[in-house]
Formats: C-alpha cells, sequence, structure tokens
C-alpha cells in the first residue's frame, strides 16, 4: 500500500512550511555561534586557534552526523529523528549555558553539531517527496531560502537578548526555541505519514525514500 501527498494538498504545504521553519532554526543555531564565539573568547582569553578548535567540534559533529541520520531515518522515520535532532541541539545549547565551563561548551558542542546533521538530509527530503516535477523545485527553493532567513534572524535575536541577559542565560533560551520546534516539527509532520489516498498500483513522491 501506497500513500500518495496531492501536491497541492494542505499537506504537502505544511510539510513544506514546517521544514522550511526547521531549516531556519537549524542554520540559525549554527550561524549564532558566531555571536557566541567572540564572547567565549572574552570571557575564557581564548587564542584565534582555539576559537578555530571550537568551531571545529560543532562542524565536524555535524559532518559526521549526516550520513548516520540518513540511515536512523530510514530505521524509525524521518519525522522522529528530525524531531530527535533539533532536541539535541536543546540539549547541547542548555548544557553550555548552565555549566558556563569552557568543557561544558566543547561538549554542548558536540551534541548540537549531532542534533544539527539530521536536519539537510532528512527535511530536504521531505520537502522533495511531497512535491511532483516543477512543484518540488520551487519548493525546494523556498525550503532554502528559509534556511537563508535563520542565518540572519537568530544571529541577531542572539545578540539582542545576549546583550541583557548575557551568554549563558541566552543559550538556555536558544536551547527553549529549539525543544518549541522539536515539538512542532513532531506534532505536525506525522499526519503527513498516516494520511492521504491510497494508490497501490501507481509510483509516488517519497515511496523511494523510506526516511520521508
Amino acid at each position: 500500500m501506497t500513500v500518495a501527498v496531492s501536491p497541492s494538498s494542505p499537506a504537502a504545504r505544511r510539510t513544506l512550511v514546517v521544514c522550511g521553519g526547521a531549516h531556519a532554526l537549524h542554520d540559525g543555531f549554527t550561524d549564532l555561534l558566531n555571536v557566541l564565539y567572540p564572547l567565549l573568547q572574552a570571557q575564557f582569553g581564548l587564542s584565534y586557534g582555539a576559537i578555530g578548535a571550537l568551531k571545529t567540534v560543532y562542524s565536524g559533529s555535524m559532518a559526521v552526523g549526516q550520513i548516520p541520520s540518513g540511515g536512523l531515518a530510514e530505521r524509525f522515520g524521518g519525522v522522529r529523528v528530525l524531531a530527535l535532532g533539533t532536541g539535541l541541539i536543546a540539549v547541547g545549547y542548555c548544557l553550555a549555558g548552565l555549566t558556563g565551563s569552557l568543557w561544558g561548551v566543547i561538549a554542548g558542542l558536540c551534541l548540537a553539531g549531532l542534533g544539527g546533521s539530521t536536519q539537510h538530509p532528512i527535511a530536504s527530503s521531505l520537502v522533495a517527496a511531497a512535491y511532483h516535477g516543477g512543484r518540488s523545485r520551487t519548493a525546494l527553493g523556498t525550503y532554502n531560502f528559509s534556511g537563508d532567513v535563520g542565518k540572519v534572524a537568530l544571529p541577531a535575536l542572539f545578540a539582542l537578548v545576549a546583550a541583557s541577559l548575557g551568554w549563558q542565560q541566552t543559550m538556555v533560551v536558544m536551547a527553549a526555541v529549539a525543544v518549541l520546534g522539536a515539538t512542532v516539527i513532531l506534532g505536525s509532520l506525522r499526519p503527513i505519514v498516516t494520511h492521504g489516498t491510497v494508490e497501490p498500483a501507481k509510483n509516488v513522491a517519497g515511496q523511494d525514500r523510506p526516511w520521508a
């Protein structure tokens, strides 16, 4: 039995909106670190090399996690893994903020990088599975644009909040945003997997993408 989702259906549009939001959050969570690093440098007296090492911890964790994320999505479902990854970002940021120590920051960046690795391979596949043909290209373009919006919005928000609360409390605030995002992903995308029109004899978008 194959479940088809019409490219103009509310479910398809909801997929695009939620996955676009996830893209904005994840890319924003990555780029706000560029605001965090100078604050860490000032507090801990870090060299430029040490700041580069922190960035490597995050980027390396994200890179290492992307291929396993696809495998986990095939086994447990893309929506669950994407929500879990977003939640893992929350854990990492909360750990960094609550401990306030350099080792806590390192561990938090590692966890956040692993969590961030889930977004690109899974969310893009969910969007591609929900739309057909030329609509798929338009949807993916919109999805990609949403990531750029997050790169602008979240670093600016982080800077504004950190100016008032400090970086530690702001990391906890960002963790709360990640928890909210994970909740929306899990609650909004789950119906897309379980509802639709049954077309047993027709190949449809997402049939060859078990992670979607």
